[in-house]
C-alpha cells in the first residue's frame, strides 16, 4: 500500500522533477560507494606493490649473502680436501725456517684472497707446534682452546657461523670448518671472515635500509654503521618471506623480512628491508583520492543538473522512436538524428532486424542443401531396395542352378554362382547399415574380383597392399565403399588393355586418417576428360547420371565423416589411373 501510494505520489512529478527526486540520489551514493571502493583498492594495490618492493629487495639482498656464504662453504670444501695443505699441517718440522719456508710454497691462499674481494681475512689455527706463526697459520693458544668456536669445531665436522667482534668495532661474520687431518693427531680448524665492505658495496645500492643478523643475535650488517651491533626490527615469523608494518619510536616502519639457511641445523641469516617512507605515502594517497572523490560528487550533482533538461528532449524522440518500431516502421531508425546512445541503439536494432533476416535465408538454404542430400541417400537406398526383390527366392534360385550344375558336373559354373550368391548376399546384408568391418568389406571384394577374374581371366588381377598396423578385424567403415573402386577400375581403367590388367589396392594409415587407395595400369585418362571426371563427382547434382557411383561414394563420405574427407582422382595418360580416399578411421567401439 505504501509502495503504490509512493509510486503514484511520484507520477504527478514531471520526468525533470523526478530525475532529481530520484537518480541525484542514487548517483550521489553510488558514487560515492564506488568511489570508496576505488580509494580502499587503491590503497591495497599501492600497498601490495610497496610490499613487493621491500620483498624484492630483500630477496636482493639474500641472493648477494647466498652467493657470498656459498663462496665460503666451497673453499672451506676445496680447502679440507687439498692433500698439500693436509701435508703441510701434519708434517713435523726441524726447525722455524723449514716451517716458513713450507708456509710460502703453499701459495692458493694468497691467490685466494687475491681473487675473493669477499673475503677480509682467511686464518688456519693449528695445534702443530712445529708449524710457525707465519701469514694466515696460527698456532693454537689456551685461550682458544677454551673459546666456543674452538669447542665447536672440536666436535662438529661440517662449517658453521658465528660473529665475532674485530677491533674496527664491527661484528664479523665468520665461517669455521674443522679440516680432517686423518693421518695425523693434530688438529687444524679454518677461520674465514666476511669482509664488510664487500656486503657494503653489494647491497647498498638501493631506497630501502638492509639488515642482517645471525640466528637470534645482533646486526653484524646494516646500511647505517651507527646501527651495528644493535638489535634489529622485532618481526613475527610467521613464514620465511612476509612483510609487515611495525612501528618503532612512534614511526611506521615497512619491513620486509626473508630468511637463508646456511646449510646446517644450527645457522640461519635473517634479512631486512626497512620502507620508513611507505606508511607516509599510503595516507598521502588516501587523502589525495579522498579529495578527488569529493570534487567528483560536487561536479556530478551540476552535471545532472544540465543533463536533466537535455534527457527530457532525447526521451520524447525515442518514444517517437519505439513507436514507429511496433508499426514495423524499421526505415524510421535512419531518420533519427545524432551519435548519441540513444541514436545508435535504434540503428544497432535496424542493423539486428537486417541481420536476423539475413540468418533466416542462410537457414532457409542450408536446409534446402541438407534435404538434397537427403533425397540422394534415398535415391541409393531406393535403388539397393530394388535390387533385393524377393531376396530368399533368388536366392533358392541361385542355389538351385548351383546344384543342377554341379550334378551336371560344372564345377565352373557352380563355382560361378556360389560366388554370386556371396556377393549379393553381403550387399543385401549391409542394406540399411551405416558401418561394417573392414575385413568384411575385403572379404565381398575378393568375391567380387574372383567373379571378374572368371569373365574376363588374365585381364583382372587384384593385389593388395596393407598397413601392419591396421587389423581389419578392428576397423570399420562405411559399407560398399571400396567396390565401386574397383568396379570403376575394371569397367574403365582396364577397358581395352591388351595385356594383363593389375589392380592394386592400398590402405594404409595416416595418423587419425584411413588412406584407401585404387591404382591400375590401364590406359589412364585425358587431362579434358579428368578435370570434367573431377568436377562431376564434386558436384551433387540428382540429375546428372555420369559416373553416379563414383560420386555416390564421395558424397557418402562427406555426409558421414565430414567435408575434410572425400575422393581424389589423378591420372596419367597411357599410365593408369588412381582413386584415393581419405576416411576418418573408426573401430568396433563406434558400434
Amino acid at each position: 500500500m505504501i509502495k503504490r501510494k509512493w509510486i503514484r505520489s511520484l507520477s504527478d512529478y514531471s520526468i525533470r522533477q523526478q530525475l532529481f527526486i530520484i537518480y541525484l540520489p542514487i548517483i550521489f551514493l553510488s558514487t560515492l560507494v564506488i568511489g570508496g571502493n576505488l580509494i580502499y583498492d587503491s590503497y591495497k594495490q599501492l600497498k601490495n606493490s610497496y610490499q613487493d618492493l621491500a620483498m624484492t629487495d630483500a630477496l636482493r639482498v639474500r641472493s648477494v649473502i647466498f652467493e657470498s656464504t656459498n663462496t665460503f662453504k666451497n673453499i672451506a670444501h676445496s680447502m679440507s680436501t687439498d692433500t698439500d695443505l693436509r701435508n703441510l699441517l701434519s708434517h713435523n718440522y726441524q726447525d722455524y725456517g723449514e716451517a716458513i719456508q713450507a708456509i710460502n710454497h703453499y701459495t692458493y691462499i694468497d691467490r685466494l684472497q687475491i681473487q675473493e674481494t669477499s673475503i677480509h681475512s682467511l686464518k688456519i689455527y693449528t695445534s702443530n707446534t712445529t708449524l710457525a706463526n707465519h701469514k694466515n697459520f696460527s698456532l693454537l693458544t689456551d685461550a682458544d682452546k677454551k673459546s666456543t668456536w674452538f669447542q665447536q669445531a672440536s666436535a662438529r665436522s661440517d662449517e658453521f657461523w658465528r660473529l665475532q667482534p674485530s677491533t674496527d668495532s664491527l661484528n664479523r661474520l665468520i665461517l669455521y670448518k674443522a679440516l680432517p687431518l686423518p693421518l695425523s693427531d693434530k688438529k687444524a680448524i679454518l677461520a674465514i671472515t666476511m669482509d664488510y665492505n664487500f656486503l657494503r658495496n653489494r647491497i647498498n645500492n638501493s631506497n630501502y635500509e638492509d639488515q642482517i643478523y645471525l640466528n637470534s643475535s645482533h646486526l653484524f650488517y646494516s646500511d647505517f654503521l651507527h646501527n651495528l651491533g644493535e638489535r634489529p626490527v622485532k618481526v613475527t615469523k610467521d613464514k620465511v618471506d612476509q612483510t609487515q608494518f611495525i612501528e618503532v619510536n612512534n614511526q611506521q616502519l615497512l619491513v620486509a623480512s626473508t630468511a637463508l639457511s646456511l646449510g646446517n641445523d644450527t645457522d640461519t641469516l635473517y634479512i631486512n628491508s626497512i620502507d620508513r617512507l611507505a606508511y607516509a605515502n599510503l595516507q598521502s594517497n588516501i587523502l589525495k583520492w579522498a579529495s578527488l572523490l569529493g570534487l567528483v560528487l560536487f561536479t556530478t550533482f551540476i552535471l545532472v543538473l544540465i543533463f536533466a533538461n537535455f534527457f527530457v528532449d532525447r526521451v520524447k524522440k525515442l518514444q517517437s522512436a519505439v513507436y514507429h518500431a511496433a508499426l514495423e516502421d524499421y526505415e524510421f531508425f535512419g531518420n533519427i538524428s545524432g551519435n548519441d546512445e540513444i541514436s545508435k541503439i535504434s540503428l544497432d536494432f535496424h542493423t539486428i532486424v537486417q541481420k536476423i533476416k539475413k540468418n533466416e535465408e542462410a537457414i532457409y538454404q542450408s536446409q534446402i542443401h541438407e534435404q538434397e542430400l537427403l533425397n540422394q541417400q534415398q535415391q541409393m537406398e531406393f535403388s539397393i531396395l530394388a535390387s533385393q526383390i524377393n531376396p530368399h527366392f533368388l536366392f533358392n534360385t541361385l542355389e538351385t542352378i548351383r546344384m543342377t550344375a554341379l550334378k551336371n558336373q560344372d564345377r565352373t559354373v557352380a563355382d560361378s554362382i556360389k560366388l554370386l550368391s556371396k556377393s549379393m548376399r553381403y550387399t543385401l546384408d549391409n542394406e540399411g547399415k551405416k558401418i561394417t568391418l573392414l575385413a568384411d568389406e575385403l572379404q565381398a571384394i575378393e568375391v567380387y574380383a574372383a567373379i571378374q577374374k572368371m569373365r574376363f581371366g588374365d585381364r583382372v588381377n587384384l593385389y593388395y597392399q596393407i598397413d601392419k598396423q591396421i587389423d581389419p578385424t578392428k576397423m570399420v567403415l562405411l559399407p560398399l565403399l571400396i567396390q565401386p573402386l574397383i568396379e570403376n577400375a575394371i569397367s574403365h581403367g582396364l577397358e581395352g588393355l591388351t595385356r594383363p590388367g593389375k589392380i592394386l589396392l592400398q590402405i594404409q594409415k595416416d595418423g587419425e586418417t584411413l588412406i584407401i587407395t585404387v591404382t591400375d595400369n590401364g590406359g589412364g585418362i585425358p587431362a579434358e576428360r579428368l578435370t570434367r571426371l573431377q568436377k562431376d563427382i564434386e558436384q551433387n547434382d540428382l540429375e546428372n547420371t555420369k559416373n553416379i557411383g563414383l560420386r555416390n561414394v564421395n558424397n557418402r563420405i562427406k555426409l558421414f565423416y565430414g567435408k575434410e574427407y572425400g575422393m581424389q582422382i589423378s591420372s596419367q595418360l597411357n599410365d593408369g589411373t588412381t582413386v584415393r580416399l581419405q576416411i576418418k578411421i573408426m573401430t568396433t567401439s563406434f558400434q
